[in-house]
């Protein structure tokens, strides 16, 4: 008769170090899907990147401005309000994007986008927000806000440009993303291993006070807060009467 060895005597360390080499080597095996996962997700979410040639800066508010290095004087300049968790905005820029583009990097307009968070009020008063800076707002559109002002503060226009346009053809599947996600994301699209890293320890702080800031300056300017919003001169520039958003291309209504 086979004999049934106790696992826990002396004889059988070597039954232990067994199970403990399985070990390693699982939780090696699983890191190696982990990190190969991300990168397929990196990968993925870059397939559709574009090159650029415009520039970014912002200010202190968090106005993000795109511009050209070879900009005319006379050259208008537009101000876009839009909210990452706004249907509309993402409309807006399905219309427009790619003639915005076209005209800042040609030198024939100057765009300065405002983000907002005001579709993560969930119910908290919007007045209350913009006068009370101890709200903090915690959805989507704050992080989003937050993600895009460390992407356009490092100057990396084509990760900005490129994260932007991700974040609205893909709304509804990008609403749940932590900022682990989000500089993943960044990491497809060139970001650098700082940029990365600030991104994964970000918070909505930042996004708070862009958005908080912007809807102020578009309550004064205009007496409303909605997105998207595109202002000249202070005044609202709109599609025409019956253009769905969707189908709206404001650039030659701003460009002559």
């Amino acid at each position: 008769m086979a004999k049934v060895t106790n696992p826990n005597s002396k004889g059988n360390s070597g039954f232990f170090w067994a199970v403990g080499v399985l070990l390693v080597i699982a939780a090696v095996v699983i890191g190696y899907i982990v990190i190969s996962g991300k990168d397929a997700k990196s990968d993925k979410i870059a397939e559709n990147t574009v090159d650029v040639t415009m520039e970014t800066s912002v200010d202190d508010n968090g106005i993000v401005t795109l511009k050209s290095a070879k900009t005319k004087e006379s050259a208008p300049e537009v101000d876009l309000y839009e909210d990452f968790s706004c249907p509309h905005c993402a409309e807006l820029a399905e219309g427009s994007d790619k003639a915005m583009k076209e005209a800042v990097e040609k030198g024939e307009l100057v765009v300065n986008v405002h983000p907002m968070n005001f579709l993560d009020l969930r119910g908290v008063d919007l007045e209350k927000f913009m006068s009370d800076d101890s709200i903090k707002l915690e959805g989507h559109s704050s992080k989003s806000a937050s993600v895009m002002d460390i992407i356009a503060r490092s100057g990396d226009a084509k990760a900005y440009w490129n994260m932007r346009a991700y974040l609205f053809e893909n709304q509804q599947s990008v609403g749940s993303w932590d900022f682990e996600d989000f500089a993943e994301a960044a990491k497809g699209f060139g970001a650098d291993g700082d940029v990365q890293k600030q991104i994964k320890d970000a918070g909505v702080e930042a996004g708070n006070e862009i958005g908080r800031a912007n809807a102020k300056k578009l309550k004064e300017t205009t007496g409303t807060v909605s997105s998207p919003r595109v202002i000249k001169d202070g005044k609202d520039i709109n599609p025409p009467k019956g253009t769905p958003v969707s189908q709206w291309n404001f650039v030659p209504q701003v460009v002559k």
